[in-house]
Formats: C-alpha cells, structure tokens, sequence
C-alpha cells in the first residue's frame, strides 16, 4: 500500500477469502496491472489463470521467509513495475486506492477514494485525536474496509506502532484480549460486533471485577454499525479509563461526524452520531431536497466536502444516483446521499434515526429496525440480536429476531415472544424469534443480514 502511493498508483485490497469469482470480478473491473499475493493464495490465482480474466502480472510477497530486509525487495520491485525509482508526485484528484464494497446487483461496486479524499480524513483525524509516538496502534479491521485507513496512516504519520492483526485473532475473542494485553494496545478501531463478542465471550468482564491489570487503552473507536446502548455501557464499565468515541460515515466520504460517549448518552435509543467533522459539510433533507434546519423534523443525511467520494467505478448511473445538489444560503452543494436519517439536537448535535432500508412499514406502523434490536439487546441473557422484516403481503413487512444467548444462559423462543410483547410495542413484537449460538459476520466483522434473510 505505501509503495503504491510513493509510486503514485492506485492500490485496491482484495479479501483472499472471497469466493473466486467476486475476486476475479473485481481484478476485471479495476483492470489491476499487477497482483501482489502471498504463497498460501498464490495457487488459488494461478488455477483461474485460464478464465475469462487473464492474470495480470505477480508479484509474490514471501515476508515470513526471507530475512528482515526482503519487504524493501518487494517494495523495489513494484517500483520498478511502476517504471519510477523515485517518488511521483501525483495530482490531489488521482485515484489512491479503490474500496469494493457490496453492491445491490450481486456485483461489488467500487468507491474511487482520491488522495484529496484520503488526505483531508487522516489530516482530521491527526489534528482530532492525540495519537502519539508512544501509542502502539492496532489494525484490527481488514485492509479491504475503509476503517484501517484511520489506523495505518494517522498512526504512521504520527510516528506510532502499529500491530496487524492476524484473521486468527481477531475471530476468537478471547485471543484477541490476549493481544490486547501481550501487545499493550492503546488505540483500537473496530466494528460494535466485534466489541460485543469481546464482552460476552472473553473474560474482559471478570478480568476487571477481579482487579487485574487493566487494558492500556486510552483510545477506543467504533464505526459501521450502531452500538447499542445496553452493550456499550457493559463495555464502559469495564474500561472506566478509556476515552470512546462513535465515528459516523459511510465508505463513500469515511468520517464525517464524531462523538465523544459520555455516560449521559447511554440512556438514549441510539447514541448520538456527534458533530460534523472539519472538512465535512452535513444537511439533512426532506423528500423534497429541501434542507431541514429546525430540531422538530428529521431528514436524510447528505454531505459535502474534501472526502467524499467522486462516486463508483465504471457506473456512472449508479454514481449519479447517489448525488444531489443542494441549493442553500445562496449557494449550490455536491453531496452524497447517505440513505440514513437524522434530526438535529441541541448544540448542533446529530442524532442517528436509521437507515432508508431499516425503517420499514408494518402493519401499517413506520418501525426502525434498529429500535427494535435496542430494546430487545437490554435483556440481561442475551448477547447479541439482529431483527431484519421481510415483505408480506397483507402486513407490507413482518419482522424476524435472531437472538445470541448470553454465554452459560438459555433462552426460549416462547419466553422472549411474552418479554417482547411487555416491553415493546405491538407493532414491533417480532413475528419469529430464532434463537442461535452465533450470527453470521461479514468479511469486515458486521452482521450478515442478507445472510439471516436467506435462511428463513
């Protein structure tokens, strides 16, 4: 990735465990001119050399084989691919790195991120945040995702250690507090999920009521999905020295809002998403694309600014549905449309409401989703939930409860259907409960709820 930049190419992780086919898609699609892979892959590419997708030319990474020197070999010889034995220096709107995220046609879709884009977050996030050279910094998410770019390039660039994360680790909770600790980890980055399995399959919780030595972490910050209050209080109560923050933006512009949680926010539905940050310009909508500004309504973020994305790669339908320009004080705005919606709060504060496919119509009652898994998730036995709605036709939608019991606790489908009916309302009761050992994850460590929909 660095020796991309310095050669002034455009890089695009891939995730080794995606099916072959979503790989060579994606190859196709970039129309990548080289693959750096390791051995323990290498045989996968080689095997689909004779597809519809000719491999582009090899470069084979053998870190863990040669001697300490052979990452600058490796870096030497992508330079000379690039025919450049110094550093380029490239325009702000060149393409730094491509991020394939999924898409609603089965096919991923890439977001192109310039380095204006990438600059203008890690410039942020050096001046938001006090990451300094004694902070060791783990990558926990993959490289595939947009969170490592926080972690890779702020903590470089203020000179702190950074610690990769194995795929080994970071399934196995309990091994990855062991890396917390053996490594000493000041600053973590990761998705709700993965701190949620922290808390209910580690001993996190018995470490810290058994005065041992408590995590070094001074920075702990969370994207991608809602954190749920109930399971981020457990979180804070075990980590009462560490600052945490909720970080809000889709792939398509990374950050844009940020939020310092502070106790008092834990008795809200949602935790507030925060206040925009310095290079982000953020309105909300009504279905008119007029900008709502009073506290009583609530409308769809849109946002403009230096990181936002100048759309997909190769689909410029698909890109210029996902921008609108807004007319306000006088002036037009580019922004991107989230799908996600809002309301102001006092101070300017953003406070998240849902997503556009998680507020649905049932029974003719409109029902966030993500209320619905909030309430349910206060349930001291149950360690984590996802609620999705399928269409119906007579009810437009009904709603399904996947439910993780606590670790040594037992639930029963009767038993949570009476507690759901006293402590929600009936428009959100859920039509099904599913009790499971555990919920899918996708490659980045969110829920899989295309997954859960497939199995009903």
């Amino acid at each position: 990735m660095l020796a991309c930049m310095y050669s002034g190419m455009t890089y695009v992780p891939i995730d080794a465990t995606n099916p072959l086919e979503r790989r060579q898609f994606i190859l196709q699609d970039s129309q990548a001119q080289a693959l750096i892979v390791d051995q323990r892959t290498i045989h996968d590419w080689e095997s689909a050399s004779d597809a519809e997708v000719s491999l582009p030319l090899i470069i084979e990474a053998t870190f863990a084989e040669q001697s300490p020197a052979s990452p600058t070999l490796t870096l030497r010889a992508l330079l000379t691919t690039a025919n450049s034995s110094e550093r380029k220096v490239v325009d702000g709107d060149q393409l730094a790195y491509i991020l394939y995220t999924s898409g609603s046609t089965g096919n991923p879709k890439g977001v192109m991120i310039t380095h204006h884009n990438a600059v203008a977050f890690v410039n942020w996030g050096r001046q938001y945040f006090d990451v300094h050279p004694q902070d060791h910094v783990a990558v926990h998410a993959p490289l595939h995702f947009d969170l490592p770019v926080f972690d890779l390039y702020v903590g470089l660039t203020q000179g702190a250690t950074l610690y990769l994360i194995d795929e080994k680790t970071v399934l196995f909770p309990q091994a990855l507090l062991r890396f917390l600790r053996s490594e000493k980890i000041t600053v973590l980055y990761a998705v709700p999920s993965a701190l949620t399995a922290l808390i209910n399959r580690s001993t996190l919780l018995t470490d810290s009521s058994t005065q041992s030595e408590p995590l070094p972490l001074r920075l702990l910050l969370y994207a991608g999905e809602e954190f749920h209050p109930s399971a981020l209080a457990r979180l804070m109560q075990m980590l009462p020295d560490t600052h945490v923050y909720n970080l809000y933006g889709p792939i398509e512009t990374n950050v844009i809002t940020a939020c310092e949680v502070l106790t008092s926010y834990l008795q809200y539905q949602h935790i507030p998403i925060g206040y925009p940050v310095s290079h982000a310009h953020i309105f909300l909508i009504d279905a008119y694309n007029r900008v709502i500004e009073d506290t009583t309504n609530e409308g769809e973020i849109v946002i403009s600014g230096a990181s936002v994305s100048p759309g997909y790669l190769n689909q410029p339908e698909l890109t210029a549905r996902a921008h609108v320009t807004i007319s306000h004080e006088g002036r037009e705005w580019p922004c991107y449309r989230t799908g996600d919606f809002a309301r102001w709060g006092e101070q300017d504060m953003l406070h998240f409401l849902g997503r556009r496919d998680t507020l649905i119509k049932t029974r003719g009652f409109r029902v966030d989703l993500g209320d619905v898994e909030s309430v349910l998730s206060t349930h001291p036995d149950i360690a984590e939930v996802a609620v999705i709605a399928e269409p119906h036709a007579e009810y437009t939608h009904l709603l399904y409860a996947f439910i993780v019991p606590t670790p040594g606790k037992t639930l029963e489908k009767g038993t949570m259907l009476a507690w759901s009916r006293e402590h929600l309302p009936a428009s959100m009761v859920p039509w099904q409960i599913t009790i499971c050992t555990q919920l899918p994850k996708t490659s980045t460590g969110k829920i899989a709820r295309r997954q859960l929909s497939g199995s009903l």
